[in-house]
């Protein structure tokens, strides 16, 4: 009884043997017939292999373009926020003068949709010509900025009569960025942002070297000057008689970058008070800076500088000042003494303080790399400095 049931047992396990083997045979012809399936399916001449590689590039294909994504840019603004700019940047309005500058380096000028009150009548960019005008010293056309739907907006962050709506701009999808392009303190940074948004960063960091070399080459050599031995300066801009720029004003910096000593460093009564004849006085600076606007390479003769000259040295206040009376008083267009030009105003700041220190130097070779860099092609001329 026992036998039968190990044969039994046995005969069993064989059957199971031979069904996994029958098994194990089929699918080696299934895989067979597929690929017998691929080969009458390929491209005469092409193996199965080829054919399901090139398969494999078509998904691959189709897959990178659905990852393609937009190239965008992120960028900080003078007015500290973060904004993310769909590049390239095809339409755009800028709203400041200074802009139009780097614009004009990065050869960028062809982009911009409108001209500028400020602008208007300047060689330098006549290539905005017959552009209508988007913007005046004191307001905005909206309308206009709407009708022409720019990709995005450059202003100034520092309010210097427009103020941009960015509510206004945001519903328009337009983005408003803030540069303050009128100071050294803050023009690097400026310059770098502008390349960023147009794809110049060589050229930005050209120019950032550019300002660099000039401020290095000052500093060397007054930098041994005691402040006994540095001069004092008034420096009175542009907006009317005894008006000066304190500390955190745009008219500040460029007199201690030169190496001079600006009376106005300890005055805390807003960023461009006006001051008294009485004052200027007492502080009986050595030299006196007059900052005067409509000049440079919009002035076809010095007529303007020189009533501007006259008109100082003339005011009864400032006649016994040491400035006046060693006729160490000049005129300086305000093209190159803020803005992104500021450095050509600073070397010719230093000569006039230092005259010994820079025998050898002339400022006119600073212009004439300015114009190189930023107006490529225009000759220069105008009238930029004025002194007798």
């Amino acid at each position: 009884m026992m036998k039968k049931l190990i044969s039994l047992l046995l005969a069993a396990i064989m059957l199971l043997g031979c069904l996994s083997a029958c098994a194990g045979k089929e699918k080696p012809a299934e895989d067979t017939a597929n690929a017998a399936s691929q080969q009458e399916n390929a491209p005469s001449g092409e193996s199965a292999e080829d054919a399901a590689a090139e398969e494999a590039e078509k998904t691959d294909d189709v897959s990178g373009e659905e990852s393609v994504e937009e190239k965008t840019v992120t960028v900080t603004d003078d007015s500290g926020r973060e904004l993310t700019i769909s590049l390239p940047i095809e339409k755009l309005v800028v709203l400041d003068s200074s802009p139009f500058e780097l614009l004009s380096a990065f050869g960028k000028l062809d982009l911009v949709l409108a001209n500028i009150q400020a602008t208007e009548g300047n060689p330098l960019y006549d290539a905005l010509d017959g552009l209508p005008t988007v913007a005046t010293h004191a307001e905005i056309n909206y309308e206009l900025l709407a009708e022409l739907q720019p990709q995005v907006v450059l202003s100034s962050v520092r309010a210097h009569g427009v103020v941009t709506d960015q509510e206004y701009l945001s519903g328009f999808d337009i983005k408003d960025v803030k540069l303050n392009l009128r100071v050294p303190e803050t023009m690097r940074g400026g310059v770098r942002v502008m390349g960023q948004l147009f794809s110049c960063e060589d050229k930005a960091q050209e120019i950032v070297a550019f300002y660099d070399k000039w401020e290095n080459f000052i500093a060397e050599r007054v930098g041994g000057l005691t402040d006994e031995q540095r001069v004092k300066v008034f420096l009175e801009y542009h907006a009317g008689s005894y008006k000066t720029g304190a500390p955190s004003s745009r008219f500040y910096s460029q007199v201690v970058l030169a190496g001079g000593i600006n009376i106005a460093k300890d005055l805390t009564v807003g960023e461009e008070p006006e001051v008294s004849a009485e004052w200027v006085a007492e502080m009986n600076p050595d030299v006196i800076i007059k900052e005067v606007t409509g000049l440079g390479y919009r002035s076809e003769n010095a007529d303007k500088a020189k009533e501007a000259y006259d008109e100082l040295i003339s005011r009864e206040g400032l006649s016994m000042t040491k400035a006046v009376q060693n006729k160490n008083v000049h005129v300086i267009s305000s093209d190159i003494y803020s803005r992104p030009a500021y450095i050509v105003g600073v070397c010719y700041l230093a000569k006039w303080f230092y005259p010994d220190l820079f025998e050898d130097f002339d400022p006119d070779t600073v212009l004439e790399e300015y114009f190189a860099l930023f107006h490529p092609g225009k000759a220069v001329g105008g009238i930029w400095t004025y002194d007798e």
